[in-house]
């Protein structure tokens, strides 16, 4: 356990948390852009697609050799399928840096409240401990106090940590080196889109690798069968062929029902985490309104320290769950649009 936690502070001392140090500003914009240029995910697709150029280009010299029309329409799939998978690539790369952007965002929120919650903390077990000295707080209202400031430590410590970790996972899909320092310009907020489903839907259907995959398929059987349905050809090749043509036919048709119940699915996530974050801000305004008046009340004499921390805990899990209530917003939105096979403007 010892060796974990020097492990731990090791990496938070090497990689630090603050967006402020020292390094390049990055807008959300600017870290896609790098990352579909200097990425490893970026370079492996370009080098997937000029494989399949080359296979293409061979495929296309054959045919003067060996001409065939089966040979020729799936060599054209085939191409028509890397380039589809290229694109989609670049559009699953941009998604991946926008969550980690928003991820960077959120643990550096997440650290700043547990470093004010640690501040109080620690003004609250001093306040108490004087109190205790002048007889005033009991033995349980100081272990109290002393409970809340290491809580409130281990939680600034566990937040350092996160904020390195998403640190140099946003580096690595940038495609820089891993303790690169950085500052993000874009803020971490709550923004609602006006998304629309049946745009979403017929974005989907008509753009989507995976469809366009299915279809190909269904036209390569088609044309299978065209070629074999002659009197030359024996009857059983015949029937396989159909047999062929229904089931691509039939998983053309589960991949429509699949993408569209995707589509719905991440609309309903983006719509659900609209409806959840004014619940979190009330909660938020109702914890903190709740911990002004059991401060008062405290200083009354009127309630316990215990009390007080309670509030303070109360008020600082309610700002923490409004902060994870965007980011999950902002990522239910980023996959609404990637099931979507569209980019967000």
């Amino acid at each position: 356990m010892r060796r974990f936690i020097l492990v731990i502070l090791a990496v938070i001392m090497v990689f630090g948390t603050a967006s402020g140090e020292e390094g390049p500003l990055l807008t959300m914009e600017e870290a896609v852009t790098i990352a579909q240029r200097d990425s490893i995910a970026a370079t492996l697709a370009d080098l997937s697609l000029e494989e399949a150029r080359l296979a293409y280009t061979e495929v296309q010299a054959n045919q003067i050799l060996r001409p065939s029309v089966i040979s020729q329409q799936q060599g054209e799939n085939a191409w028509e399928a890397a380039q589809a998978a290229w694109q989609l690539a670049q559009l699953d790369l941009a998604m991946q840096v926008e969550q980690a952007y928003y991820d960077v965002l959120r643990t550096d929120l997440a650290l700043d409240l547990a470093k004010r919650a640690l501040e109080q903390a620690q003004a609250q077990l001093e306040s108490t401990q004087v109190r205790h000295g002048l007889g005033m707080l009991s033995d349980v209202d100081l272990l109290a106090a002393q409970s809340q400031t290491a809580t409130a430590q281990l939680e600034v410590n566990r937040a350092q940590a996160s904020g390195a970790t998403a640190r140099m996972r946003f580096n690595r899909l940038l495609g820089r080196e891993l303790a690169a320092p950085f500052r993000l310009v874009d803020e971490f907020a709550y923004e609602p889109v006006d998304v629309n489903l049946e745009d979403a839907l017929a974005s989907a259907l008509s753009g989507r690798i995976e469809l366009k995959r299915a279809q190909d398929a269904v036209a390569l059987r088609g044309k299978e069968l065209m070629v074999n349905d002659n009197e030359y050809t024996p009857s059983l090749t015949i029937a396989k062929s159909r047999v062929a043509l229904e089931r691509v036919k039939a998983e053309l048709r589960e991949r429509e029902v699949d993408i569209i119940l995707e589509v719905r699915q991440n609309y309903q996530a983006v719509l659900e985490g609209q409806e959840r974050i004014p619940i979190l801000e009330t909660n938020l305004a109702r914890a903190q309104e709740t911990l002004r008046i059991t401060g008062i009340r405290y200083e009354a004499g009127v309630i316990t320290a215990i009390d007080l921390i309670d509030a303070q805990r109360a008020a600082f899990q309610a700002e923490l769950q409004l902060i994870q209530g965007i980011f999950d917003y902002n990522s239910a939105l980023a996959r609404f649009y990637r099931s979507a096979g569209l980019l967000p403007d």
